[in-house]
This record gives C-alpha cells, sequence and structure tokens, in this order.
C-alpha cells in the first residue's frame, strides 16, 4: 500500500472572496481591499501598532525637539526607532490591506518573524536609554521649572515605547507561529 501526503498550501484562493469590499447596499466597491484582515490578530497588532508608534511620533516632534540637546543621543535614537519601524509597519500594513496574496506571502516568510523581533528589540533598548535620559537630565530641569512639559511627554514616550515592544514581541510570536505554519 501506498499513501499519499499531501501538505497544504496557504494562498490567497483559500480565503472567500464574498467579503472584499466595502458593502454598499446590495453592492460591494473597492473590491481590491482586503478590509477583513482589519479585524485579524495580525491586524489589530498592526492597527495598534501604528497608533501607538504615531503617538510616541507627535510627542517627540512637538515636546522633544526643543530638549533634544539635552538627551543627546537617546532622543535620537528613540525617533530613529519609532520613525523605522512605524514606516515600515504603515507600508506592511497598506499592503495587506490591498493585496490578499501579499498578505499569504509575507506572513509565511521570515520577514515579519526577523522586523517584529528586531522592532521589539529596538523598542526595548530606545525606550530604556530615553528613560534613563529623561530622569537624568530633564528631571532637574522640570523640578526647578514646572512649566517644562518636555519632561512629562518624554517620560509618556518611553512608556509607550515600552508597551510597543511588547506589542511587536506579540506580533513576532504570531508571526512565528504563522509562520512555521501552527495558525
Amino acid at each position: 500500500m501506498s499513501s499519499v501526503v499531501r501538505i497544504p498550501i496557504r494562498t490567497s484562493q483559500q480565503q472567500p472572496r464574498r467579503r472584499q469590499g466595502i458593502k454598499i447596499g446590495c453592492c460591494r466597491v473597492c473590491t481590491c481591499l482586503h478590509l477583513e484582515f482589519l479585524t485579524t490578530k495580525c491586524g489589530l497588532l498592526k492597527i495598534f501598532e501604528l497608533l501607538l508608534g504615531s503617538c510616541c511620533e507627535t510627542l517627540l516632534i512637538r515636546f522633544g525637539m526643543a530638549a533634544a540637546s539635552d538627551m543627546g543621543e537617546a532622543f535620537y535614537s528613540f525617533h530613529s526607532t519609532v520613525s523605522a519601524c512605524l514606516t515600515t509597519t504603515l507600508v506592511l500594513l497598506i499592503s495587506y490591506i490591498f493585496s490578499v496574496k501579499t498578505y499569504g506571502l509575507m506572513r509565511q516568510s521570515i520577514f515579519e518573524v526577523f522586523f517584529n523581533s528586531l522592532a521589539c528589540c529596538l523598542y526595548i533598548s530606545a525606550s530604556s536609554y530615553l528613560g534613563f535620559a529623561t530622569n537624568v537630565w530633564l528631571y532637574p530641569r522640570f523640578i526647578s521649572s514646572s512649566s517644562d512639559t518636555a519632561f512629562p511627554a518624554m517620560t509618556c514616550v518611553y512608556y509607550v515605547g515600552s508597551i510597543l515592544a511588547i506589542v511587536y514581541g506579540m506580533d513576532a510570536f504570531v508571526a512565528y507561529k504563522e509562520y512555521k505554519g501552527y495558525s
């Protein structure tokens, strides 16, 4: 007796095409959009990463630029981390929304695992360094002049950066499970 072993190939053809696009009345428009992606674990994590990263970027630019010379390399390393990770996450999110194939291929590749793991490590180190710089160099200035807004904003930034490290770590774990075919 011989047996046939079939290896399932995860392709976009296996995903239902009836729910794509936006339903308006009895019709669907923009059927090129893969909006159901936004309700998956991966989609929710990407949205969360995008929102928190945008908050960090906004606070860094709005409140941190004036104190950047005081914080030195800590400010610039965090700014580089959030800019790189935010841009890559935005490109991935847009690609996944516009292409079912891209979602299927990228989530099966090692890229998502490496990117999310690297982003997690970068956020851990950048948040730690920014937290140190904020407490050493901005806190004394905040105590002497309570009208200084850089200390509370940068404190918020490194806390949110720590949360982002956890979220990217979770995304790396989910991507690894999908890469190995566990989910």
